[in-house]
């Protein structure tokens, strides 16, 4: 099992509301369990919702399945089932990936109290291929938990 991280995780960017994001360039294919870092949600953030997009990571009959979440709660956000990048007419023009999150989320938007690394898994290896780039976007707001809310607009 490797354990491997984004970009931007590795940098420890710096993120912003209202967007949160990471970039793996995926050079050798992974195998089930391995797991990539894809950045830290600060305490106080909350998760709206978010997409997972990359290049057609598996060609012919696909395997890959990958999980968004965190430690412990790897589906969180994502339990993607088998993966295919086969473009779609009318939904998905060219071969990739692009699924929305859901998992948890369909319950409403999620709020983390400390710092959380959100974490891509494989579950099951890409049949062929299984190189290109992987992106994770999330739509957040992000408040400084060390500060109380007003109790009105003000």
């Amino acid at each position: 099992m490797a354990n491997v991280n984004s970009v931007q995780h590795a940098a420890k960017v710096e993120q912003s509301a209202p967007f949160m994001w990471g970039v793996y360039e995926i050079a050798t294919a992974l195998s089930a369990a391995d797991t990539i870092t894809m950045f830290t949600i600060p305490a106080g953030t909350t998760i709206h919702g978010g997409m997972l997009y990359g290049d057609d990571l598996d060609t012919g009959t696909e395997t890959l399945e990958l999980d968004v979440g965190v430690s412990g709660n790897t589906d969180q956000f994502l339990n993607s089932g088998v993966i295919t990048g086969d473009a779609v007419t009318g939904t998905k023009p060219e071969a990739g990936i692009a699924i929305p999150l859901f998992g948890e989320l369909k319950d409403g938007p999620i709020t983390f109290t400390s710092d959380t690394d959100v974490i891509i898994t494989v579950t099951a290896a890409a049949a062929t291929g299984g190189t290109g780039t992987v992106h994770l976007s999330m739509n957040v707001t992000c408040h400084d938990a060390r500060v109380s809310p007003p109790d009105a607009p003000i």
